[in-house]
């Protein structure tokens, strides 16, 4: 049975793995999106010091699930080699983009690295409100590929 997911797998060109990735990690985002909204309904993002979430209209909107694609690229070059524990992966893979937040994209943007500069709590709530966008675009990928070729 993995065998055969295998097989499908490697039956992929480069450029599908890629574009199925970008894919995944799309919904991946809008994963994280709609968390956002989750998290503000049990009212754990004000608790956090945040007090909206991320905004589904355009252009806002666009910006993450942009960003979820791209993050879905190396997803999606990796994801061969992951296969026999794409959950895992995709559980774990949430830190590389999470990483690069805290440690360039936060800094760029004049929170401080780790986003302290708006407090320890901002920084719990993006690793909260990311967590599902690996394990989301892992399942987006699965279903996409398929388990029974």
């Amino acid at each position: 049975m993995m065998e055969q997911d295998m097989n499908v797998l490697h039956g992929l060109t480069l450029i599908q793995r890629v574009a199925i990735c970008f894919a995944s990690g799309v919904v991946g985002a809008a994963a994280v999106v709609l968390f956002s909204y989750v998290l503000f309904g049990l009212r754990i993002s004000s608790a956090l010091g945040v007090k909206a979430p991320i905004p589904l209209k355009a252009p806002d909107i666009y910006r993450p699930l942009f960003w979820g694609g791209l993050w879905g690229i190396p997803f999606g070059l990796l994801i061969g080699s992951a296969w026999k524990s794409l959950y895992l992966f995709g559980f774990l893979y949430v830190l590389a983009p999470l990483l690069a937040l805290f440690l360039i994209f936060l800094p760029l943007g004049g929170m401080g690295f780790f986003g302290l500069r708006q407090g320890p709590l901002f920084t719990l709530y993006l690793l909260l409100v990311n967590l599902p966008f690996g394990i989301i675009t892992a399942l987006a990928a699965r279903a996409i590929i398929g388990k029974h070729p």
